[in-house]
C-alpha cells in the first residue's frame, strides 16, 4: 500500500461530513484504499504510480508535467473525495464485535446498526463518486494521448485501466460482424472487442460488412 497521498485528510472532512471526532488513522486509511482500489482501476498501475512518484518527487507542479497536474487537479482529486469518503463509512458507521455489527455512539456507547440509514448514505456517496469516475474516465479516454503509460503495461500484475462497466456493451462484436450493422440501427452501443483499454464505439458508416 501507498503512503502518499493524493488528497489530504483536511480536504477529506472540509468537503465532506465527516466529524472532526473521526479518528484520523480511519480517514488515512480510506484515502489510501481508495487510490489503491478505485484510482488505480481507472488509472492503470503505470499512470497511477508515475502521478504518485511526480506527487512524492515533488516535481508535479514542474512545467514538464503540466498535464499531469491538470490530471491530477481538476479529475483525480474528485474522484478520490467520494471514493475515499465511501471506504470510510464502514470504519465511520460499523465496527465488528462479538455479538455482531455496532454503531459507535462516543466513548464506550453504541448502538445497533440502522442498516437502511447506513444503505442510503453508502448509496448517495456511491452516486457522487461513480460521477465523478465517469468523469475522469472520459477525460482519460479523450486525452489518452497526453498520459502514454496508459498504453505501456505488459505485465500480468500492473492493472489496465478498467472501463468495462462504463462502456461495455453487451454485444460486442468484430467489425466486419453482419450483426454489429443490426445493432447499431437499433440504437444499441457496439465496441470493437480489439480494444478493451479504451471502448471505440462505432456508428454504422465506419463499420464494414463481410462479402
Amino acid at each position: 500500500m501507498t503512503q502518499t497521498f493524493l488528497i489530504s485528510e483536511v480536504k477529506l472532512r472540509t468537503f465532506s461530513d465527516i466529524n472532526n471526532n473521526v479518528d484520523s488513522e480511519l480517514i488515512k486509511n480510506a484515502i489510501r484504499e481508495a487510490q489503491d482500489i478505485t484510482l488505480q482501476s481507472t488509472l492503470g498501475t503505470l499512470l497511477y504510480d508515475k502521478i504518485l512518484d511526480l506527487v512524492s518527487s515533488g516535481t508535479i507542479g514542474d512545467s514538464a508535467n503540466s498535464n499531469y497536474k491538470t490530471l491530477l487537479d481538476s479529475y483525480i482529486q474528485d474522484t478520490l473525495l467520494y471514493a475515499a469518503y465511501w471506504y470510510s463509512l464502514d470504519a465511520i458507521y460499523l465496527r465488528p464485535r462479538n455479538n455482531g455489527l455496532i454503531q459507535p455512539n462516543g466513548g464506550e456507547n453504541s448502538l445497533e446498526v440502522d442498516i437502511s440509514y447506513y444503505n442510503m448514505k453508502r448509496r448517495s456517496v456511491q452516486n457522487k463518486l461513480e460521477y465523478y469516475n465517469d468523469r475522469l474516465t472520459n477525460y482519460l479516454i479523450e486525452e489518452q494521448a497526453l498520459f502514454p503509460e496508459l498504453n505501456q503495461s505488459n505485465k500480468l500484475y500492473e492493472q489496465n485501466p478498467d472501463y468495462s462497466t462504463k462502456y461495455g456493451s453487451p454485444f460486442v462484436f468484430n467489425r466486419g460482424i453482419r450483426n454489429a450493422q443490426e445493432f447499431l440501427k437499433r440504437g444499441y452501443p457496439v465496441y470493437d472487442s480489439k480494444y478493451p483499454q479504451y471502448p471505440q464505439n462505432f456508428t454504422s458508416n465506419n463499420i464494414t460488412l463481410p462479402k
